[in-house]
């Protein structure tokens, strides 16, 4: 895990109004702790900073990768010991010490059990009214490839496929619901290509 300290839409950007509630949220904050599980990206790095918090940044696609078989992946589940294992390993934060998580659509790639996990894990460490950004593939798609997501600005993000394309889980609006269940609410908007864009409210 690396540690470091509302713009016009142009070719290759998209507008992105959860990041615009999460650059608010980061402005009108002191001090938070900042999860990106895209991996680590200079611009993303360079705008969290610049409001004064600290970004820690996890390629949660490599680890899960790194961590489970491809049998395990191909057959779609995994010992709940061997989820643990893997939760305690990527998600290392204390009860309420996060104040806000860029998921992107990393969510969708990961065994159902495994993302389970990890949302029930992200709750715990994150505080009260802390946000996170999440995105999700149609429900028509039965693989993709996973997004490399670059902040741009405020209102702007950028995102290029990294092949090859993996399986998705399938998560229509009732089940993005019932799986951030315990946290404090959910909001939807619809973005380019119809992926889903879901912001969501410790």
């Amino acid at each position: 895990m690396n540690q470091a300290g509302g713009g016009r839409e142009t070719a290759g950007q998209r507008r992105s109004q959860a990041m615009q509630s999460l650059a608010r949220h980061l402005e009108s904050s002191q001090g938070l702790q900042v999860v990106d599980l895209g991996g680590l990206k200079q611009q993303n790095l360079d705008f969290v900073t610049a409001f004064g918090h600290r970004l820690y940044a996890e390629d949660l696609i490599s680890s899960y990768e790194w961590f489970f078989s491809p049998a395990e992946r191909a057959e779609g589940a995994a010992e709940a010991k061997r989820i643990g294992e893997f939760i305690d390993s990527t998600i290392r934060f204390g009860e309420r010490s996060v104040g806000a998580v860029l998921a992107w659509d990393r969510l969708q790639f990961l065994l159902p059990a495994a993302t389970d996990a990890l949302v029930e894990r992200l709750k715990h460490a994150m505080a009260p009214g802390a946000l996170l950004v999440a995105m999700f593939q149609p429900e028509q798609v039965t693989a993709a490839a996973p997004l490399v997501w670059r902040i741009t600005d405020e209102a702007c993000l950028t995102a290029t496929p990294k092949p090859p394309a993996r399986p998705v889980g399938k998560y229509n609006a009732r089940a993005i619901e019932r799986l951030f269940s315990g946290f404090g609410g959910v909001k939807f908007y619809m973005t380019r290509d119809s992926l889903q864009e879901v912001l969501i409210r410790r």
